[in-house]
């Protein structure tokens, strides 16, 4: 399975929330850093933090829609 792209560092994103007891479908978050790769599926995983002050590290399979970077446009 190929790789999806990953958003840059300072990205808004909005994506799938991948916990079903949170009241929220889809989350909006901010890259606070440089993605990983998971050796063992190659899934790609960036850093993001929530609204809410949570920080999680994130598969972007979830992710649904990317603004860029300020700057950036």
């Amino acid at each position: 399975m190929a790789t999806k792209p990953c958003p840059g560092r300072g990205a808004v994103i909005t994506y799938l929330n991948p916990d079903v007891m949170h009241p929220s479908v889809y989350v909006r978050a901010v890259v606070i850093g440089v993605h990983v790769v998971d050796p063992l599926t190659s899934h790609t995983w960036v850093p993001v933090l929530r609204p809410d002050g949570a920080v999680l590290v994130l598969d972007t399979a979830n992710i649904i829609k990317v603004q860029p970077e300020p700057g950036r446009a």
